[in-house]
């Protein structure tokens, strides 16, 4: 079982709402595990989401991330794919389901059966998607499309969740960059659904950065997460949420980037604590999705978002190398992907809309 617990951060920090992420496709095909290969009952997990739940707490499960194999791509059918997530949000007991699209999924048989499943039981669905550029905001083929797909078949989306990290921006202070991105968002969103009032659609806006050091070189530092606290406050945004509650220590000041800590410098949950001011000044519940959400893994595998084999600085040329797997990659059309791809390609997993990685020519 990874560290710190649920029950740890808990009782540490009160936070009683975290994302356990990510529920994917296993060996066996269609089958939903912890990280592809933990059983979803697996009793270490269920015991540690039982004692949140018995404090009044909640779970928002998240599938699909950076790695996968996805169990969107697992399971071939609309009917196989929500039977799956029916299991899932059964099993955890939650009613909360985050679907992470970071690589290519068939958009059209993942919304008809989200839209099954909550025909069929009460279902709050987020997506977690990723940001372009801070002054475009998420991409437009696993972005905007996907939640017109998602609108057009029946989807009720409560939470749109950009994923405010590793994008390009000219802005120095990273939290206003991170704000612009989700503002974009918003003018995205409207795009979509322009019966909706701003007061509406601000509800359905999620914000997720990075905490500490990102990919692509900038850090997002306590200064950048008051910034960004003070915002989501003042908006009412329906979530706001971090990457990741394992890294929210400082356990590397001026490292790498880790999945074990912030690679800043700063005290144990300082993040988990500075945005529980969100869930005291917005009025909802403890209980309620809206509420911060610390994404965290259920078990000892390494966050899927961080290489933990290699070190990885911003790019400075068109095409970056990963000396450790012999390859090189890419971001295929454009170089605001670059630290990203590279990442992924440290892990054996290149996002093909996004990236080209291949082996180095000797």
């Amino acid at each position: 079982m990874g560290k710190p617990t649920l029950g740890e951060v808990f009782k540490a920090t009160n936070q009683k709402v975290f994302t356990l992420a990510f529920v994917l496709g296993s060996s066996s095909g269609c089958d939903p595990k912890w990280g592809a290969s933990i059983a979803l009952d697996d009793p270490q997990i269920i015991s540690q989401i039982r004692e949140i739940q018995s404090q009044g707490g909640e779970v928002i499960v998240g599938t699909g991330g950076a790695m996968g194999p996805y169990l969107e791509n697992s399971c071939t059918t609309i009917d196989s794919l929500a039977d799956a997530y029916i299991k899932i949000l059964d099993t955890v007991k939650t009613n909360h389901l985050d679907v992470d699209i970071e690589s290519t999924v068939d958009v059209d048989k993942v919304t008809k059966a989200l839209a099954k499943v909550q025909q069929q039981r009460k279902t709050n669905v987020g997506f977690t998607l990723m940001v372009q550029a801070d002054d475009y905001g998420i991409t437009p083929i696993l972005g905007v499309e996907l939640l017109k797909t998602a609108k057009k078949n029946g989807v009720k989306v409560d939470i749109v969740n950009p994923m405010t990290m590793e994008f390009p921006s000219s802005n120095a202070v990273w939290g206003e960059a991170v704000i612009s991105a989700a503002k974009a968002t918003l003018g995205q969103m409207k795009t979509i659904w322009p019966e909706l009032s701003n007061e509406q659609l601000n509800k359905m806006l999620g914000v997720t950065p990075m905490i500490g050091r990102n990919f692509n070189g900038k850090i997002f530092a306590q200064s950048d997460a008051q910034l960004l606290i003070n915002w989501a406050i003042s908006n009412k945004i329906g979530l706001l949420a971090f990457w990741s509650v394992g890294r929210d220590n400082g356990g590397c000041p001026g490292g790498a980037v880790s999945a074990s800590c912030s690679s800043i410098q700063q005290s144990d949950y300082e993040f988990t604590k500075m945005f529980q001011q969100f869930s005291m000044n917005s009025g909802n519940s403890t209980t309620n999705p809206s509420t911060p959400s610390t994404p965290t893994t259920p078990d000892s595998t390494a966050d899927s978002k961080i290489p933990t084999t290699q070190e990885s600085t911003s790019s400075t040329s068109p095409t970056t190398e990963n000396t450790q797997s012999g390859e090189k990659c890419k971001g295929r059309s454009e170089r605001r992907f670059d630290d990203w791809c590279e990442a992924n390609c440290a892990m054996g997993f290149c996002p093909p809309d996004y990236c080209a990685c291949e082996k180095k020519v000797a």
